[in-house]
């Protein structure tokens, strides 16, 4: 090979690791921004500028968070004494509760929201989702409960679909429900006769299934115990597995933004699996909360995760969250007058091995250009 060759590429390998560095630093953004101690958060939804936790001393509680560094409560309602889950649709707030089943309240005026109707199930209320007139309530001990939620101060049952086992969270695409039953992993619910919904089809992943997240052809199932399942559901009535991630063992919740998957872990905080290859997701992102994580919720560029007794705590998790981060500890109260930025680890310090062998690249076609110059 000639000099001048050799000079050119040489210099193409050290444009593509001068890039790569780039992109490693531009990667570096899953961040604490901001977060409130509401008591012991276990669940929240996002809707605009608030969002709705479920906490376990003090109901729904509503956090302003427009300004994300500072959260601030605007109100609650404390008469949900085993609230679960939550739903946000339009100025309702949907709460399940251990013992009330469905509980709707008016969430309009922020400061005060107030009771507006109920719907008692079997057994223990678990997840929900809200779709045009019907909310879908996951019964932990009675399976599927359909509620027709169109009158809003008397919503009643419309029709339920029994099984034998646990149910723990739901999600809906067109006619069809997606739970995830403890046992029986992913069972896929025709709830296009409201009266009457049928199981038409379902995948048993391993592990106990207790969260779902439904996005285009895919069902993405959280398993307690071995991370998450994706699930092509395109035929209904035979959902085929078509990859899976080996995630942390205490996963609680999963949901689906863009090309993302946000998962939750009581033990190790936010796990982000990129999963624009269903067959391959990869590790997209980490953040070691400080409390028990136990749900998030993604809006824009942040995602809201309910956090044990650290509260709501927000992460900005840039565009498309492509970072893993080091651990960064939240203070266990912060008020909305505190901001907190979070640790840099020492490996996010200086140019990284990329851009070290980038630097080494660029003096070693200096070399050649001098050595050239002199034959």
């Amino acid at each position: 090979m000639t000099g001048s060759r050799m000079i050119v590429v040489m210099l193409i390998a050290a444009l593509v690791f001068v890039t790569n560095a780039g992109a490693a630093a531009a990667a570096d953004d899953v961040t604490f921004t901001g977060s409130y101690d509401t008591g012991i958060a276990r669940y929240v939804a996002v809707s605009g500028d608030y969002a709705y936790v479920i906490d376990d001393n003090n109901g729904l509680v509503i956090v302003d968070v427009s300004d994300k560094k500072s959260p601030a409560v605007t109100g609650s309602y404390a008469e949900v004494k085993d609230a679960r889950y939550v739903a946000v649709s339009g100025n309702y707030a949907y709460v399940t509760d251990k013992r009330e089943g469905l509980v709707i309240v008016d969430v309009s005026d922020k400061e005060a929201p107030e009771y507006t109707g109920k719907c008692t199930v079997l057994g223990d209320a678990r997840g929900i989702i809200v779709s045009g007139d019907y909310a879908y309530v996951v019964d932990y001990t009675n399976g599927l409960a359909v509620i027709d939620v169109s009158d809003k101060e008397s919503p009643v049952l419309a029709g339920r679909y029994r099984v034998a086992k646990d149910m723990h969270g739901v999600a809906m695409s067109d006619d069809y429900a997606y739970v995830a039953d403890y046992n029986n992993g992913l069972m896929v619910m025709d709830v296009s006769n409201a009266e009457a919904p049928e199981l038409a089809g379902s995948y048993n992943p391993e592990g106990w299934s207790v969260g779902v997240a439904m996005s285009g052809d895919y069902a993405y199932v959280a398993s307690g115990s071995d991370g998450l399942a994706i699930v092509d559901v395109s035929d209904a009535k035979a959902p085929e597995l078509a990859g899976t991630y080996d995630a942390t063992p205490h996963v609680e919740t999963v949901i689906v933004s863009g090309d993302y998957a946000y998962m939750t872990d009581t033990d190790d905080g936010l796990t982000i699996v990129d999963v624009s290859d269903a067959g391959a997701p990869e590790l997209a992102g980490r953040y070691d909360t400080d409390g028990d994580a136990h749900a998030v919720t993604v809006s824009g560029d942040y995602a809201y995760v309910a956090d044990g007794g650290k509260g709501l705590v927000i992460l900005h998790v840039g565009a498309g969250a492509t970072a893993t981060t080091t651990r960064a500890r939240v203070a266990a109260t912060v008020s909305p007058e505190t901001t907190q930025t979070s640790t840099k680890s020492p490996e996010g310090e200086g140019p990284g091995f990329g851009g070290v062998f980038a630097v080494a690249g660029l003096l070693a076609i200096a070399y050649l250009v001098r050595r050239q110059r002199q034959e």
